[in-house]
This record gives structure tokens, sequence and C-alpha cells, in this order.
């Protein structure tokens, strides 16, 4: 198990290989969750990196870390010895709101975003061009017409002289 922070690691070089990226991530969500202190250490490299395979950003993997965190910190009860007081619920606490936080930066900034499409003229006939597109629901079996459809509401039933008018007298 290595733990470690490097604050110069949080850019990346201009031209960083894949091991370079993964370090700055690293030291990214470590810096977000605030286990920068040496003598303090939190979470282990191997954690957040296991963290950043589940999680598409830094800030999905800081939330994930964070509920670690809380979970963690939950575990342990809160002590009085006199004037020294631990309170690690006040610490669950402050991880639990910090991942929260982290969860709405990574829909805003590392997540999918919401897509409306065919609300322009352009983006509709695009969307309908694609030949990789799956149809929609929607339009499945549309057009269709395998059975006979009986008459809805209150449409007349035809009677069986309808179609032949000379047959009628009026004068009778």
């Amino acid at each position: 198990m290595s733990w470690n922070y490097d604050p110069t690691l949080l850019t990346p070089p201009a031209n960083a290989n894949a091991d370079q990226l993964s370090q700055t991530q690293l030291m990214g969500v470590r810096y977000l969750v605030g286990d920068t202190i040496t003598t303090d250490q939190q979470v282990q490299d191997e954690e957040i990196l296991f963290v950043l395979t589940q999680r598409t950003s830094i800030w999905g993997a800081a939330a994930t870390v964070c509920r670690s965190l809380a979970s963690k910190y939950s575990r342990l009860v809160d002590t009085v010895d006199k004037d020294l007081r631990t309170t690690f619920s006040a610490k669950a606490n402050a991880y639990r709101r910090a991942a929260l936080g982290y969860e709405q930066d990574a829909m805003v900034r590392g997540g999918a975003l919401p897509y409306a499409g065919g609300i322009s003229f352009n983006d509709k006939i695009m969307n309908e061009s694609n030949t990789d597109r799956v149809p929609p629901q929607f339009t499945i079996d549309m057009d269709d017409n395998y059975l006979p459809v009986a008459p809805i509401g209150n449409e007349p039933t035809p009677s069986p002289d309808d179609g032949d008018d000379s047959s009628t007298d009026d004068n009778v």
C-alpha cells in the first residue's frame, strides 16, 4: 500500500502519457478530498486508483472517496474524556456533505449532460439521416394495418341496401 501527494502533479505536462495522466487524476482526487497531510493519511493510492476506474471524472471519484471516509468515521463512536472530545460523527457528516457537493460537480463538470434531440431543424434532420440510429419505439408498427378496425364512436352501421338507391320507393 502506498500514499503520496505531490502538488506539482496536479497539472499534467504538455505531452503527458497515460501514467502521468493517472497520477494527475490521483493527485486531483487527493486534493479535492483534503487528504494531503503526510502525517494524517486517509486513503491509499490504490484505493483512489480503483475508484478512478469506476467513475468518469475526478469529481465523481472524490464523491465516492468522501462517502467511503464518511462510512469509515460513522463506525467510530464519539468520546469525551474530561476536556478532550473526539467527534467522529462531525467528520462523517462533513465528508457526507462534501460527497454531495462533489456529486453535483461531477454531473456539471465531468459527467453526462441531458440532451433533448429534435429541438432545431438541422439537429432533427441529422438524427433522422443517421443510418446507425435505432428507430424510435413510437414509430414501430405505426403504419401497419394487420387487423380490421371496428368503427369507433357514433358511426352508423351500414345496412345491406345502402349501396342501391333504385330499390327504395318513397310513395309507399
